[in-house]
């Protein structure tokens, strides 16, 4: 029976509860039961002991050796690199829920979205089907394939293709069977002449280009040996290619990236299948376009370390540089590894096999020591010095994570022996227009960020929405509501004061799943799985201790400040003002000694 609901949100409350959290865990992982819990290796991290705890009372998951958590949607996010609503619309139908509709707008963007990946599927269809049933212009293309030594099954699995060298091939396939041409002009499929619509790809080698879910969006097309023309050609931008995010073979490299919990960047269409055939599967090339922050997002859903394996020369160095930066601003952790002079990953995989490649890309260092090191090969005199720093500030500034910065900046000016200070300064001038400067720690902020210094007593402001979580009931009494103002943490005051108001489910996978902040979700996962075993009489307990712990930091806080306020009225003079302060820090002083009593 499917089920109708008014709203997106209720939508997903429905999906949640109706999927079972431990059954599509276990399309993954061998989970063994553990009291209310099921415990598995993590399929996010290398372990030889499970720490990965799935709570299907709480509907949530969270491995206490990476951290990771989250709920159902979280999981199959994180496991297949999905975007939400890709993962809502698949469990939504498992599940039987029907989603509400969208806006008319929305609906006739979807329809056209289907209607050009279909005509990209009957492209990829022809093209594949001419590689291996074509006649003897076909052949060359196999022949080029053989003498790079990629198999037929490589091939297959790649989707890879032949555009015969007829003006109209494409065209005649795509007429018989009703789709529209002006859809193919659109996707850089097929042109139009005096004489009419013809194919833009003739006689060259076609690699499609899938999204996650394999559905082809684009194509690139190189050139046969001694043909004419350039190159390469590829799809034009259209509304279901965008060149700015595609990385050509991620949707066959995933369970490879899963599983190594790395990512190889190459350049090129056959640097990503020579190693692919030598049996290194990790590997995804931008598609004719540098490194984006658009990348960078994709390739976070899978992982944060990015190994560049580029050529050596200026230009490849120069491409190390503009990836670092990018990777680093997007909160990445870029390795770097270079190839022998006039060795690609295609070339150098094929001259010396699989293994020299698997070895060259465990000797990957940190981009910015890499980077460092090739640029003093330049020259280790004072001038050459200053060059490679000042090379280095921008890459240092573009990163974002500030504990990662600290490290890096701490390598840095050891390494040329210089003082941070200097390094500091020459960030903040050389952000690259990011305006964020080189920082030598990470700053303290209120919100709970892993990133950040969890200031004292932040952990009872955590355990003052566990306690809710974990006994609802908590949340309808008197005292929950006043303790929110207590709360420093603007996060974690929002997500309670929801709690309380009955805007947000007191449920665990409700409320983890309204995190953004992936550090305070994981604690917040950390503590529901540890204190799962207290009775709710110990719980209130607790929770009493909690709520008065918050009132005695904030009480000394509203202290500190009057103490400050009062010197302030006494230096200015200020008599009935400092009296009246003096009254309200009096009344503050009584009710901490009734709580210290407490």
């Amino acid at each position: 029976m499917t089920l109708a609901v008014p709203s997106r949100e209720q939508a997903v409350r429905l999906v949640r509860q109706r999927t079972d959290l431990v059954e599509v865990v276990s399309r993954y992982v061998k989970l063994k039961r553990s009291g209310s819990n099921y415990l598995g290796l993590c399929p996010f991290h290398e372990e030889k002991t499970p720490s990965f705890s799935v709570s299907p009372g709480k509907g949530f998951f969270h491995c206490f050796g990476c951290k990771a958590s989250g709920d159902v949607f979280t999981f199959l996010m994180k496991m297949e690199g999905k975007t939400f609503p890709e993962v809502l619309r698949e469990l939504a139908q498992r599940a039987g829920v029907e989603l509400p509709a969208g806006r008319p707008e929305r609906s006739a963007a979807r329809g056209l979205k289907q209607r050009l990946l279909e005509v990209n599927e009957l492209a990829a269809g022809f093209y594949e089907n001419q590689l291996w049933q074509g006649g003897d212009s076909a052949r060359a293309a196999r022949r080029a394939l053989e003498q790079r030594g990629l198999s037929e099954e490589v091939a297959r699995r790649f989707r890879l293709g032949y555009a015969p060298a007829g003006w109209q091939g494409l065209v005649e396939r795509l007429r018989s069977a009703g789709a529209s041409l002006q859809d193919a002009e659109t996707l850089g499929l097929v042109g139009r002449g005096s004489r009419g619509p013809f194919d833009l790809f003739r006689h060259r080698l076609v690699f499609p280009i899938c999204d996650l879910q394999n559905r082809v969006i684009g194509f690139g097309a190189r050139r046969l040996a001694d043909e004419e023309g350039p190159k390469y050609i590829n799809s034009r931008q259209s509304p279901v290619y965008d060149k700015s995010s595609a990385l050509y073979g991620l949707s066959q490299a995933r369970p490879a990236i899963v599983k190594e919990r790395r990512v190889v960047l190459v350049e090129g269409y056959f640097d990503v299948l020579g190693p692919v055939a030598a049996g290194i599967g990790n590997v995804v090339a931008t598609c004719g376009t540098a490194l984006t922050e658009r990348h960078t997002a994709v390739l976070r859903r899978f992982t944060d370390t990015i190994v560049t394996l580029f050529d050596a020369d200026d230009a490849g160095w120069s491409a190390i540089e503009r990836a670092t930066r990018q990777l680093l601003a997007g909160g990445l952790a870029p390795l770097a590894t270079t190839l022998p002079a006039g060795e690609d990953p295609d070339s150098f995989v094929r001259r010396q096999g699989g293994e020299a490649l698997r070895r060259l890309l465990e000797q990957a260092r940190p981009a910015v020591e890499a980077l460092a090191e090739h640029w003093l090969e330049q020259g280790d005199d004072s001038e050459a010095r200053a060059r490679a720093l000042q090379r280095l500030a921008p890459v240092l500034a573009a990163c974002s994570d500030p504990l990662r910065r600290a490290a890096l900046l701490h390598w840095v000016a050891e390494r040329f022996q210089v003082n941070e200070q200097s390094l500091l300064q020459a960030g903040q001038g050389a952000g690259g227009g990011r305006k964020r400067s080189v920082a030598p720690g990470p700053a303290a902020t209120a919100d709970g960020s892993a990133a950040s210094r969890v200031e004292a007593g932040a952990a009872e402001e955590e355990n003052f929405l566990v306690y809710l979580v974990q006994l609802p009931e908590l949340a309808g009494e008197a005292g929950a509501g006043a303790a929110l103002a207590d709360l420093v943490s603007a996060p974690l005051r929002r997500l309670a004061g929801d709690v309380v108001a009955g805007r947000l489910p007191a449920q665990a996978a409700e409320v983890l799943a309204a995190v953004d902040d992936e550090g305070l979700r994981s604690r917040l996962a950390r503590r529901l799985l540890e204190d799962q075993q207290l009775t709710e009489a110990e719980l209130r307990a607790e929770f009493r201790r909690c709520r008065q712990a918050l009132r005695r930091r904030a009480l000394r806080r509203q202290l500190k400040e009057l103490t400050y306020r009062i010197g302030q009225a006494e230096r200015g003079g200020q008599r009935e003002e400092k009296a009246q302060l003096l009254k309200e820090k009096m009344e503050l002083n009584r009710q901490l000694v009734e709580l210290e009593r407490a």
